[in-house]
């Protein structure tokens, strides 16, 4: 029972940091300034939800694609690898603006129950067009549902890009 319990905790806490992920990369706003060849970089600091559901699951690998709100609104992807006490994970968003931001995740599950509760952080490390050279960090929660996989995701972080 104790090894189906630290289980179930190592999936919910792989889906938090998909799911954490994701917001990171959904959240935030960004300037219409048109680049330049020396224009300094940008400052964002984002926060924004996302909605995410499951795809696909693998043994201990958990797939998740689902929805971002915020002033990066866009869809998500994301890939967790879950264990007994924590999650760790890469999301990928893809905002409406264009380019994409790629984001590394680690989440901890606060129990073992059907709806989770998990908190986490996330660095960015990266992505294509507008965001190519982006880097930064944040923290998110939110909840889980161990049957159906569904994660909500609040997420504030920080980058330059």
């Amino acid at each position: 029972m104790n090894g189906q319990l630290l289980q179930r905790r190592g999936r919910i806490a792989g889906t938090v940091v998909v799911a954490a992920l994701l917001v990171g990369l959904g959240v935030g706003g960004v300037s219409s300034a048109a680049p330049s060849a020396h224009a300094a970089r940008r400052s964002l600091n984002m926060s924004g939800t996302a909605h995410l559901h499951l795809t696909r699951k693998s043994g201990n690998v958990i797939y998740e694609r689902g929805t971002a709100t915020g002033t990066l609104p866009g869809t998500v992807t994301a890939r967790f690898v879950t264990g007994v006490t924590r999650v760790t994970g890469t999301v990928t968003f893809f905002p409406r603006g264009g380019g994409s931001l790629t984001l590394s995740a680690v989440g901890y599950p606060q129990s073992a129950a059907t709806i989770v509760h998990f908190t986490g952080r996330c660095a960015v490390r990266g992505g294509t067009g507008r965001f190519r050279a982006a880097l930064g960090s944040g923290s998110f929660n939110g909840t889980a549902n161990r049957r159906t996989w569904a994660i909500t995701v609040s997420a504030h972080a920080h980058l330059t890009y």
